[in-house]
């Protein structure tokens, strides 16, 4: 059973507002800017102290603002992890930027929900915790561990702050988390269990741990010599992903009632496809299996035919064996149509958010409806001869777009594939 045959078709689910913290931006706007002219966001890490011999010296760091009091209280800095940190930045701006209105919330708090996920949730938190448990005891644990590191920390914290009542949870799925929960929220909306639901993702990976544990599996780059251009995704050289971190956050919301309380809409979700590979816990299946099968459902969910989508928003990660499956995967869910839609990578700029990768992409995608305008894939210094696709690059092409599918793709065989279409009423 597919999933168009789960839902009400007739509920359409739209987007009112959108919020990021990433390396590009803290805001949309100036995410978008330098998404545009093709700004690198990539550096030499400059907050994590990384042994002099550490093979890898390069990430997608984030400066959060100097002042946090808007997104939490002081005293909630020092009690969560920061992809809390990072995630109430975005979905602070996506509420402020979707205008609800806080009385009418109050008098249906139940129909309201959040579901914004993470990949590796608290792993710097902890780190630190464990630090402190060998050093000073056990005793000496704060009691504000638990709560700050667990991945259901974000959603609660947002709900909480701003009297959501409705569905609330978080999603993991590696790097597949955003585009899990954005379906998900979606799917809630169709079945009418609630009429707006805040979903996407966070993550707060550039650290120790997170260093420590991806490179000792070599999904990493390792051109710290050269780390502007380490995120190369489809380039025959590129040698593994950049760890960046940040959060991505979209007010879902069923159409009539954005109508009714006169609501921007930036675009609709009309598609949602998932799927497990069932092959290895981190590689992806060398022949696109798992990937083309979410590609397929996505597209029969939107109940479009695959030449329909003007633009793919890939994966893209710059691993040597990712980049060419999603290819694969590509060919075989879009056929002949494949090898004339324009593709791009935004990690290419902003390096791999992990769980808040496809929120962060979800937005550019939305961009790209609006402003008729695709942004490049960087430090595609000579294209992989086996990816046989249109990559956008060296910069933005002007085109009008009516359907973009984003890509993410997890450990685990995690497969997530969302449409969104330009609004049309």
């Amino acid at each position: 059973m597919t999933p168009s045959n789960r839902i009400n078709p007739s509920v359409r689910v739209v987007i009112t507002g959108i919020g990021t913290i990433n390396p590009l931006g803290r805001s949309v706007p100036e995410y978008w800017a330098n998404l545009a002219i093709g700004k690198n966001g990539v550096r030499r890490v400059q907050r994590t102290p990384l042994p002099e011999n550490f093979p890898v010296k390069v990430g997608g760091e984030v400066d959060l603002p100097e002042d946090m009091t808007p997104y939490l209280p002081k005293k909630m800095m020092r009690r969560l992890d920061r992809f809390v940190h990072l995630g109430m930045v975005a979905a602070t701006e996506a509420f402020h930027d979707s205008h609800l209105d806080a009385e009418a919330i109050a008098k249906a708090p139940h129909r309201y929900g959040a579901i914004i996920g993470t990949g590796d949730a608290g792993v710097g938190f902890t780190y630190e915790t464990f630090k402190t448990i060998e050093t000073k005891g056990m005793d000496h644990t704060s009691p504000f561990y638990v709560v700050g590191v667990i991945p259901n920390t974000l959603s609660g914290f947002f709900a909480k702050e701003r009297g959501l009542q409705g569905p609330n949870f978080s999603i993991n799925s590696a790097c597949a988390t955003s585009n899990h929960s954005l379906g998900t929220a979606a799917s809630f909306i169709r079945t009418g269990l609630a009429d707006v639901i805040f979903a996407g993702g966070s993550e707060a990976v550039v650290n120790t741990a997170g260093f420590a544990g991806f490179n000792a599996i070599f999904a990493l780059s390792r051109r710290s010599v050269d780390p502007e251009t380490a995120s190369r995704p489809f380039d025959k050289d590129r040698d593994g992903f950049v760890l960046g971190e940040g959060a991505g956050v979209l007010c879902l919301e069923e159409l009539g009632h954005a109508k009714a309380r006169g609501a921007r809409i930036y675009g609709e979700l009309t598609g949602f496809g998932m799927s497990c590979d069932a092959h290895d816990l981190v590689a992806p299946h060398p022949e696109g299996r798992g990937s083309a099968l979410a590609m397929r459902f996505a597209l029969e969910d939107a109940r479009l035919a695959p030449e329909a989508i003007g633009l793919i928003n890939a994966h893209g990660t710059s691993t040597p064996i990712g980049d060419l499956a999603e290819c694969i995967g590509i060919h075989q869910a879009f056929g002949a149509a494949a090898a004339s839609i324009p593709v791009h990578s935004t990690k290419s700029m902003t390096g791999h958010l992990i769980g808040a990768a496809g929120g962060i992409e979800a937005i550019a995608c939305l961009q790209a409806l609006n402003e008729s305008l695709v942004h490049p894939t960087i430090h595609l210094h000579e294209k992989d001869p086996r990816i046989d696709l249109d990559i956008v690059s060296p910069g933005a092409r002007e085109i009008s777009v009516d359907h973009v599918l984003s890509n993410s793709f997890g450990f685990g065989g995690h497969n997530a594939c969302i449409v969104l279409s330009k609004f049309k009423d």
